[in-house]
């Protein structure tokens, strides 16, 4: 699977209804569902506001022991509990084994302490003054999914800091921790409830529904992914045989019984993968056929890719492009032969060698197309916005990887890297200043769309159109400028009968 970036879910502008402390001297405390929480207070450069901040909030019991795969249901506490600091993550897989300390240098920094007992989530919310105390001042809330593909990944890292939004932008920013591989999809025939082996899926919701219940990702229509995988336990068969469980007299039990070192070794070791059970429910079969029936919920929407998303991927096959189509495309002999035809080599469109190839199909396929064809449908329903993301700045380069296959000069505007533009949250000590401009701008689109989602993110950015191929280009001159241009990157006319027919 993919490592997809992390999704932002626009809720509605709402009151923040807990009864916080006001008092400038004293932490911050608020009474929610579960019981009373205190926090800490944080302050950003270039704002006079002070930020809340409640961290490692109890979403639901620990998944420990016996509930190792249970249904995250409301927990409650007797007293006041500290929420200073963020709880560990969930159990990360980064397969396969050998790219392991790769992977996390990319995408897991700083390394997190991992456990089982995580599911907690983060608040980040402006601090009342007593004058909108007493008008129940209203915000919008940025409910943050994080990315990793459902293998990894965890709300505590430093660039989901969501503390430059609530004190520049009045905004209120909940992350979740929810649980990824085996831990969080576990696709085995003792889960006879299909819903019930989604529980990364389960444990979104939970924190959605805790924003409704205490204030108040992203879309795989078009990504090829291998859902509804209902009856096929090829993956928990050969984890329980790795495991040694496969002659136990309940396999369930023996792998219940497992450390946690065991389970998450084999998935990375033996390339084992886990995808979510198409119940209709969490997730559905068909995906793509419901939104081009309008069959969705209708709000508006900003889509976006960066320039060069696929830089990272082709890293992990070198230049071997049959290795690369065996991995991802195994016995599509007529797609790759159509691929390979749109994409060889030219200078001109930026392909020099078989990694910048690779580069430009793997950004296209699994994001740019994606992104496109999504904007082609959603359109004729609900205002839907794109963008690309064109730069980077040398304080968002790996120049210290433990080797030398993902070297600066390819790196590009790659997978992820306007995260930290958009919450702020790149080194501020050596930014630039068209980087600063640039961060800000993204910034205030983003909380303006979520304070008022049927107006444009910023004047003058139009809706995709019927083609998707309207885009807001941010970092256009490869620094601080954006501009809407008319997207004619990628070639997703190679790549739609192949998403059409395999996937709905």
């Amino acid at each position: 699977m993919k490592i997809a970036t992390g999704a932002v879910a626009l809720l509605t502008t709402v009151s923040w209804n807990v009864a916080e402390c006001l008092g400038h001297r004293r932490a911050p405390t608020a009474t929610i569902d579960g019981g009373v929480i205190i926090g800490t207070t944080t302050r950003v450069p270039g704002a006079t506001a002070v930020v809340n901040k409640f961290l490692g909030i109890p979403l639901a019991p620990a998944p420990v022991g016996s509930a190792r795969f249970s249904v995250p249901k409301p927990t409650n506490w007797s007293q006041p509990i500290e929420t200073k600091t963020f709880k560990p993550t969930c159990i990360q897989v980064f397969r396969p084994f050998e790219d392991r300390d790769f992977i996390q240098d990319v995408f897991s920094i700083p390394r997190p302490e991992e456990s089982e007992d995580c599911l907690y989530l983060n608040v980040f919310a402006p601090r009342k003054t007593w004058k909108a105390f007493f008008r129940k001042a209203k915000y919008p809330v940025l409910f943050w999914i994080y990315g990793g593909g459902f293998n990894f990944g965890n709300a505590g890292q430093p660039i989901y800091d969501g503390s430059h939004f609530a004190a520049l932008e009045d905004v209120i920013v909940v992350s979740v921790n929810y649980r990824t591989n085996f831990f969080g999809f576990p696709i085995a025939p003792d889960i006879t409830n299909l819903t019930e082996r989604n529980l990364g899926l389960l444990d979104q919701r939970a924190g959605l529904d805790w924003v409704q219940q205490n204030i108040e990702s992203g879309t795989y229509s078009y990504n090829p992914l291998p859902n509804c995988n209902d009856t096929n336990y090829a993956s928990w068969n050969v984890l329980l045989k790795r495991l040694e469980c496969e002659n136990a007299t309940s396999t369930f039990d023996c792998i219940m019984q497992k450390p946690v070192s065991d389970i998450r070794y084999a998935q990375e070791k033996f390339k084992i993968g886990f995808g979510m059970a198409g119940d209709n429910i969490t997730i559905v079969c068909d995906p793509r056929l419901r939104r081009e029936a309008g069959n969705f919920t209708r709000v508006p929407v900003i889509r976006g890719t960066t320039l060069q998303e696929g830089s990272y991927y082709a890293t992990k096959n070198g230049t071997d492009i049959d290795r690369y189509f065996n991995t991802y495309f195994f016995n599509e002999t007529a797609l790759k032969e159509k691929v390979l035809e749109a994409y060889k080599l030219d200078p001109v469109e930026g392909r020099f060698d078989n990694y910048s190839i690779l580069s430009q199909i793997h950004t296209d396929w699994n994001f740019h197309c994606p992104a496109v064809f999504l904007s082609n449908n959603s359109h004729r329903y609900v205002p839907t916005y794109r963008y690309l993301f064109h730069t980077t700045f040398p304080n968002l380069l790996f120049t210290d990887l433990p080797d030398d296959r993902w070297p600066v000069s390819v790196q590009g505007a790659y997978h992820s890297s306007e995260i930290p533009i958009v919450f702020s949250t790149y080194n501020l000590t050596n930014a630039t200043v068209e980087q600063k401009r640039l961060s800000h701008t993204m910034r205030k689109a983003w909380a303006d769309f979520a304070k008022n989602p049927r107006r444009a993110p910023i004047n003058g950015w139009k809706t995709s159109g019927a083609n998707g191929s309207t885009v807001m280009d941010f970092g256009i001159d490869g620094k601080g400028e954006y501009r809407l241009v008319k997207d004619v990157t990628g070639k997703c006319w190679a790549w739609k009968d192949f998403i059409w027919t395999k996937h709905f």
